[in-house]
């Protein structure tokens, strides 16, 4: 098959530190060629991808602004329909699903985000349009879809070594941001009398949350913050981490690193809500509390020296393996591209 995928123009593919859509679309779109297919990605110059790849911005645009967003869509769209040669075009932002009546190929768009309203007068408006929610939670909590599944994401088991010893801190990778528990992981770590390390960064919508609730409690002793990480320090952060704390505010639609940690033999402590149910097996990845329990969080991570952390990268392997998730996306394909156009696309 002939495969269009359009990233974002804000972060670089594979990110070189945040950035869960432009790890999926790596994912994706490398998977997808390791079997044959012949892929391109609309992603930013700097991204490094062994398909094929084109840019309008030689560099990721940072921060994110809707101009920049739209410019990159639309020149994809362009492009695309200049050359007609696409059999399924994939989707990764709402904006993308308006400009889909300009070409004659079927889309593909993967819901990564919580519900906005806007979005989904969006999809509302554009029922052909085949949406991927990437766990039922999401789906739940989305305007009916008259297209839709669910496929949860996955990561490349090579990438993410398992380590069956750690050093006894606890970490919190990613955003820092109110709905992602910040605080609340610094919390649980001091009330557990364990060293914590935070790898991440505040996004501009973030700071001033940022400044009153994260920048305080970094004094205490036993936190720190190594900044953003590359993938292979945040590999070695995993890798190293008694437990990875993820105290979610919100419903998380996924939470990669959630199975990036569980592939490394971490386990996952957060709370009962968004997706992390149906991703975390109680006991085997990890330990969910109520929503608001710290305590239990607390309680948690002061038990965890003999996890079976085997057991825990094993689990994930079987669950969340790149190779599951490309074989989703690739029957979804299959089954919305007209059987003459794909078998013009095999000829050729």
């Amino acid at each position: 098959m002939r495969i269009g995928i359009i990233s974002t123009p804000f972060i670089r593919v594979p990110p070189s530190g945040y950035g869960g859509t432009e790890l999926f679309c790596y994912e994706l779109a490398e998977g997808l060629s390791a079997r044959g297919h012949e892929v391109t990605l609309f992603a930013t110059g700097d991204s490094a991808v062994t398909c094929r790849r084109r840019a309008l911005y030689a560099d990721a645009r940072w921060p994110p602004l809707p101009e920049d967003e739209v410019n990159h869509i639309a020149w994809a769209f362009s492009e695309i329909a200049r050359e007609d040669r696409l059999d399924v075009i994939h989707l990764n932002s709402p904006f993308a699903v308006v400009f889909t009546p300009f070409v004659r190929v079927p889309a593909v768009h993967t819901l990564h985000h919580k519900r906005c309203h806007e979005s989904s007068r969006i999809y509302a408006r554009h029922p052909e349009i085949a949406y991927v929610a990437i766990s039922e939670r999401q789906r739940s909590l989305e305007t009916p879809l008259p297209r839709s599944c669910v496929i949860h994401h996955g990561v490349t088991p090579a990438r993410y070594p398992l380590s069956l010893v750690d050093e006894g801190y606890l970490a919190h990778i990613g955003r820092y941001a109110e709905e992602k528990g910040t605080h609340l992981a610094l919390d649980i770590a001091r009330a557990a009398g364990m060293p914590i390390r935070l790898a991440g960064r505040a996004h501009p919508g973030d700071q001033p949350y940022h400044l009153r609730e994260v920048v305080p409690r970094l004094r205490e002793i036993g936190a720190s913050d190594v900044g953003e990480v590359d993938h292979d320090r945040k590999v070695a952060l995993l890798c190293r981490a008694r437990a990875l704390l993820c105290p979610l505010q919100w419903e998380e639609p996924f939470g990669l690193i959630a199975i990036e940690a569980m592939f490394c033999g971490t386990p996952v402590l957060g709370f009962r809500r968004g997706s992390f149910p149906e991703i975390v097996e109680e006991g085997v990845t990890g330990f969910l509390a109520e929503p608001g329990d710290a305590a239990r969080l607390t309680a948690l991570a002061t038990t965890l020296a003999r996890f079976d952390r085997a057991a825990c990268a094993r689990r994930a392997r079987e669950r969340f393996c790149n190779a599951r998730m490309v074989s989703r996306y690739e029957a979804l394909y299959r089954s919305l591209i007209d059987p003459r156009r794909a078998a013009g696309s095999r000829a050729a």
